[in-house]
């Protein structure tokens, strides 16, 4: 549908992202092969996107520059390097991208103050501590996503419900998973789902709140407790039946349907 939409040779965003989406599917069944063929694809695609959009978020930063001076703390500067910076961490340079978001980083607080709440000083905090996740230095993502954390609920308030604090939270809660402390990251998920809840209601199918569900139920599946897993595992694919249809082939429900056949396998159901 989407090549019917875009064009069937067009490079765009979402015709990526399907391709991405596709592999995560193959991947979840066990073949690794065709996998890689449509991750291969995305890849391809995403690369020409993002080279593309580089280039001309250099030539405005260079623009900027010339502009407002060249060391001088400028918003419209801060935001070009952080957009370059996003695109780097699309692109898979990670360590080039948090280059580019420290330099906003400290732009951004020379303008509003080191130690000021800012949304745009904690969403530079959250993007640096997505590519330190992202390279594997987990401890060092969650000093960010913490630093992050803080700094929304100082400005949105400590118990105020708000979707970047539960993001944050959830952030916080992948990091601790992948160090393997299934507990603390259930902590920070349940806090987030909690959350989310509050947002967008305690019984309505959302995207985050089926993926939190399928998070807690899989640090479940982890810790060796395979019938709570599956309370939570059955309630995020009910949810994700309801928002994405009773679609096996999508990504989101093969990871939870794979999940569950393990959980039942081992409880021998």
């Amino acid at each position: 549908m989407m090549k019917a939409i875009y064009g069937e040779t067009t490079t765009h965003p979402n015709i990526a992202s399907s391709l991405n989406n596709i592999g995560k599917s193959w991947s979840d069944l066990g073949d690794q092969r065709e996998a890689i063929s449509y991750y291969k694809q995305s890849l391809k695609m995403m690369k020409a996107i993002y080279e593309k959009a580089v280039i001309y978020f250099e030539q405005s930063l260079k623009m900027r520059k010339a502009i407002y001076g060249a060391t001088t703390p400028h918003p419209d500067i801060a935001v070009s390097l952080n957009n370059i910076g996003k695109c780097w961490s699309d692109l898979g340079d990670q360590t080039k991208a948090i280059s580019y978001h420290k330099q906003s980083l400290k732009m951004m607080k020379a303008i509003d103050g080191e130690t000021t709440p800012h949304p745009y000083i904690a969403s530079s905090l959250n993007n640096i501590g997505a590519c330190w996740s992202d390279l594997g230095d987990q401890r060092k993502a969650i000093s960010y996503h913490e630093q992050s954390l803080k700094m929304m609920k100082a400005i949105y308030g400590e118990t105020t419900p708000h979707p970047h604090i539960a993001s944050s939270l959830n952030n916080i809660g992948l990091c601790w998973s992948d160090l393997g402390d299934g507990r603390k990251a259930i902590s920070y998920y349940e806090q987030s789902l909690k959350m989310m809840k509050a947002i967008y209601g305690e019984t309505t199918p959302h995207p985050d709140i089926a993926k939190s569900l399928s998070n807690i139920g899989t640090c479940w599946k982890h810790l060796g407790n395979h019938s709570k897993a599956m309370w939570y595992l059955k309630q995020s694919l009910d949810m994700m039946k309801v928002i994405y249809g009773d679609n096996p082939e999508h990504p989101d429900i093969a990871k939870v349907l794979n999940n569950i056949r393990s959980c039942k396998s081992t409880l021998h159901e």
